[in-house]
């Protein structure tokens, strides 16, 4: 009996080894394995056609050599995002004239294409891959299932045949599975032959490995989250089936969740393009995934995108059709009513932000075209009539800022043509605006006569100026100040002498009048004494003078006292005391000398 229960471990061993060098050889070789996904064809509103991606995937060991991909269907353009620069493809046409054929170079391990196309008619598109190894397979088809189906199978019979042996169940049939398959032990009930504590530490370990590969797990794209690991997970049916106490669950769930929410918020950040945008959003909460956490990513979406719309608005100062695209944005995209009301109001509040900051930056006669073209402009349905409104205001105002600089300096003609209501441009203002601009105008036109009138006489200002334009009180008060301020200069060109008799004119005040007089008498005084003043001071430099030239002879002779010659009688340089002495000084210097000689 011991025999041949020694035979049948022989025998177990030879198997056990046979089989296992087999699945270690299946598994570890190089291979290449290329993996495609084609998303659902999405209509695009605006034309006739729609839009599908494919994505192509090396998640091999090995390169793959010249892939040739067949693309089947009417198809009117596509894009290649290639893995590598340095990639290189061509393209092909197919004998019946309907698809493509393309042969890419290579994809190393873990690379991945993508093929964005435009094509006319949706479920007509039929696609077949090759490469110098074999065929492409698309993700979770059904050639994969039988793949490892075949390998669950050929461990099956593996644990069929050493299931009468405990050494074997322990140190290999536990490994395999925790290995190929977690869920196989995460779905069985503790066996028999197990303690308590040896079942808890299979299955603990079977808990980590299986989360792990969720951790590990790649996706071509965001669409790939549907089916991904972690969502079997998340489902309360699916996690019903798992023999698990309640807290191997809520640890599958919390850490399961986090990894999908990682996830998902890495193919979030990955997000460029509208077609991917509307991928991202039509992905929905797994069951078991808090809401709060979940909205949570949402909201990042939603200010991605939010982002992404306002960074294709290159002129938002084109209302009309900015309008149009903000209107139409969200058309395609999976959104609640409350988010598409939220996303659009933030887009609104942008635009309405900057495009009043835009306006009130307008300062130049050439910007006045944006301003023109915007008075032009229809309100759109974007807008409220109050938010319309508020734009307008600033338009107005900035509007009618430009316009007074610019009649600041302006001519007597601009100002005519405004009073005569030629001037087409202010009437796109506002009644109140306008009123403003023509009285500015009005004060300039004034402002113009009454410099005009101190030189030209009465008939040449009403040859020159058309008094019709203004009201007759305006007129009145003109002619008014007119004659005051000739009054006024010719009291200020009189002669000093006999100011005082001139006769103070009616437009005149009588103290401004008699301030004009006392001011210029004054005046002449002040002058007067000015004179007085110069000339003594000018007396009084002159003597200044000749005192300094005179030290500075004095100072000449006691080096030298020949100088003294050097006076001629005509210099009024000393008078004729002080000359003579210099005469005898100069004796004394001179016997001096002699001495010291001597």
């Amino acid at each position: 009996m011991r025999k041949s229960i020694n035979i049948g471990g022989v025998i177990t061993s030879i198997i056990v080894t046979v089989i296992g060098g087999f699945i270690l050889f299946h598994i570890t070789k190089d291979k290449v394995d290329i993996k495609y996904n084609l998303s659902a064809p999405i209509s695009i509103l605006s034309e006739k056609y729609y839009v599908q991606q494919l994505k192509i995937q090396n998640v091999g060991n090995a390169t793959a050599e010249n892939l040739v991909i067949t693309l089947n269907g009417n198809i009117q353009k596509y894009e290649i995002k290639k893995y590598s620069e340095q990639d290189y493809y061509q393209e092909y046409e197919l004998s019946d004239n309907i698809g493509k054929q393309i042969c890419y170079s290579k994809l190393p391990k873990e690379g991945f294409i993508v093929i964005t196309m435009n094509i006319s008619k949706p479920d007509s598109l039929k696609v077949e891959i090759k490469h110098d190894k074999g065929k492409a397979t698309e993700v979770f088809s059904s050639q994969s299932k039988i793949g490892y189906a075949l390998l669950f199978f050929i461990i099956s019979i593996l644990f069929y045949l050493v299931s009468s042996t405990k050494y074997f169940i322990d140190d290999y049939w536990i490994s395999s599975v925790l290995q190929y398959d977690k869920k196989k032990i995460l779905t069985k009930q503790q066996p028999f032959y197990f303690s308590e504590s040896k079942w808890k530490e299979i299955k603990t370990l079977a808990i980590k490995n299986e989360l792990a590969e969720i951790r590990n797990e790649t996706f071509i794209s965001v669409e790939g989250l549907k089916d991904s690991k972690a969502t079997f997970y998340l489902t309360a049916q699916n996690l019903e089936k798992l023999e698990l106490s309640d807290d191997e669950k809520k640890k599958m769930i919390s850490e399961t969740s986090e990894i999908y929410l990682k996830n998902l918020r890495i193919e979030y950040n990955r997000t460029y393009s509208e077609y991917e945008y509307i991928m991202a959003f039509s992905i929905l909460r797994p069951e078991l995934v808090e809401e709060a956490k979940w909205n949570e990513e949402r909201e990042r979406l939603l200010s991605n995108y939010k982002d992404y719309c306002i960074s294709r608005c290159y002129n938002f100062y084109d209302i009309p059709n900015t309008a149009v695209y903000f209107d139409n944005v969200l058309s395609s995209i999976i959104l609640s009513d409350i988010e598409k009301s939220k996303i659009k109001q933030d887009i609104k509040q942008w635009w309405l932000k900057n495009l009043k900051q835009w306006i009130n930056g307008l300062s130049s006669d050439s910007d006045k075209k944006y301003i023109e073209q915007f008075f032009q402009t229809e309100k759109p349905n974007y807008f409220t009539q109050s938010e319309w409104d508020s734009i307008k205001n600033i338009a107005n105002d900035k509007y009618l800022e430009i316009i007074l600089y610019e009649l600041s300096y302006s001519s007597k003609n601009d100002y005519e043509k405004i009073l005569r209501k030629e001037n087409q441009k202010i009437n796109l203002l506002s009644d109140d605006c306008c009123k403003k601009i023509k009285k500015y105008a009005e004060q300039l036109y004034c402002l113009s006569i009454m410099e005009d009138s101190l030189i030209l006489s009465h008939k040449e200002l009403v040859d020159k100026y058309d008094f019709t334009l203004l009201e007759s009180k305006r007129i009145t008060a003109i002619l008014k100040l007119i004659d005051k301020a000739q009054s006024i200069e010719k009291l200020l060109n009189s002669p000093v002498e006999g100011i005082d008799k001139l006769e103070i004119p009616e437009s005149v005040e009588k103290s401004f009048w008699n301030s004009i007089i006392e001011y210029r008498t004054k005046n002449a005084e002040l002058n007067d004494k000015l004179q007085e003043v110069n000339k003594e001071e000018l007396k009084l430099k002159v003597k200044i003078e000749k005192v300094l030239r005179q030290l500075t002879f004095i100072n000449t002779i006691l080096d030298s006292p020949d100088e003294i010659d050097r006076i001629e009688d005509y210099e009024d340089l000393f008078s004729k005391g002080n000359y003579d002495n210099l005469r005898k000084i100069k004796g004394l210097l001179e016997s001096n000398n002699t001495r010291e000689k001597e």
